[in-house]
């Protein structure tokens, strides 16, 4: 069958599964798959799921890089050790202005003679590129994974020529990762221009956006799924309002106009940082962000004693936070997921304590499987 994207249509990524039906279709598809998984929970209110653009949306991509100087290859992986890796530079999920950046890459890569990283060799220097583009600021970072720092002073060199060609590029750095895998992330962050950020806007809430810090592939859901989280909470009215793996902070800086105190717990130190620096920017003197695992946080929840809790976990679920959410003696918890089987064997294990009053998808990624899902939890001896 034909879609909109010649590259699914040649076999070269099949990473959109669903793209052979229509999105009204998919949409049909993910919500019957959320009711049955949740079907134990019943009866709740069921929202009405919150929509995406079906193409354009992903203001966020990640790419391997291989093959040569003279023929780099932008895109996935190779497959097999025989295969060099599979072009894709005009993915129509993303906004145009990464595609366009994709444009003047391979330019770039000869003036700098920055080789492209060999898997099976273990050779070469340049393993993967991550873009990300504000689609209201209009700023974009650019990330470099390297194997190590040997290009640091080309590359640093030549940053006027990218910028020249796309003003728009506020942030270009380098993230060394000397470990021999194809694209993953190491510590250190190196930057080739004065800022090391990009101005950020979600809807109404403005922010700073590093490129180590976590963020939303599709900031027009994202910013729907914040602020629904935000309008729940104005409507229960509560004093002190608490988040679990808080990342950079949005949710809270969404909630923070309609609750007093407010107090998130994550444990990489980088977004914590960035958190804290931007509620201070904007005058949220009521927000703290803490650097501690999730799981280690029982001391935080007693002193700080919240009247709502708020988690949003990574895809394997709450994890050793379980403990702390059952011996907490809030009344009010709202659960965000990127994964509704993890979240439904957490909401099991939650029974007893909490039950399920009202559920909504975001459909973050269109074309395929997976959605996020915000659930109101309420203790069970709350009338």
């Amino acid at each position: 069958m034909s879609t909109f994207c010649d590259y699914y249509n040649k076999g070269i990524c099949s990473s959109c599964s669903r793209i052979e039906i229509s999105y009204s279709q998919q949409i049909d598809l993910k919500e019957a798959k959320l009711k049955q998984i949740l079907e134990p929970f019943t009866p709740y209110d069921h929202k009405r799921p919150i929509l995406s653009h079906p193409t354009r949306f992903r203001n966020k991509a990640k790419f391997s890089v291989t093959g040569t100087i003279d023929r780099p290859v932008i895109g996935l992986t190779g497959e097999t050790e025989l295969d060099e890796g599979r072009e894709i530079t005009q993915c129509e999920l993303h906004y145009a202005e990464i595609n366009e950046i994709l444009t003047i890459i391979p330019e770039f890569l000869k003036l700098t003679n920055l080789k492209p990283y060999q898997i099976k060799q273990k050779t070469g220097e340049l393993k993967g590129l991550i873009i990300y583009f504000s689609s209201e600021s209009k700023e974009m970072y650019l990330r470099f994974i390297l194997r190590s720092k040997e290009s640091l002073d080309r590359l640093k060199k030549h940053t006027p020529f990218i910028q020249s060609h796309f003003p728009q590029l506020k942030c270009f750095s380098a993230n060394i990762q000397p470990i021999p895998h194809a694209i993953l992330e190491g510590e250190e962050e190196i930057f080739f221009t004065s800022r090391d950020h990009i101005e950020h806007k979600i809807l109404n809430v403005h922010m700073t956006l590093h490129p180590q810090g976590f963020v939303q592939t599709n900031q027009a859901v994202a910013g729907q799924l914040y602020s629904t989280a935000a309008s729940w909470i104005k409507e229960l009215n509560p004093k002190k309002f608490m988040e679990l793996f808080s990342g950079q902070g949005a949710f809270s800086f969404f909630i923070q106009e309609f609750v007093e105190e407010a107090l998130g717990i994550e444990i990489n130190p980088e977004a914590v940082s960035r958190a804290n620096e931007n509620a201070k920017k904007n005058g949220w003197n009521h927000l703290k962000f803490l650097s501690l695992d999730a799981g280690d946080g029982a001391d935080q929840i007693k002193d700080f004693s919240p009247d709502i809790l708020l988690v949003n976990p990574p895809r394997r679920g709450l994890g050793r936070a379980m403990e702390l959410v059952k011996n907490s003696s809030i009344e009010h918890f709202i659960y965000s997921s990127c994964n509704a089987e993890t979240l439904a064997k957490d909401l099991h294990d939650l029974r007893d304590k909490f039950k399920v009053r009202r559920v909504q998808l975001f459909d973050m990624f269109p074309n395929t499987d997976h959605f996020e899902t915000l659930v109101l939890l309420e203790a069970v001896n709350v009338d």
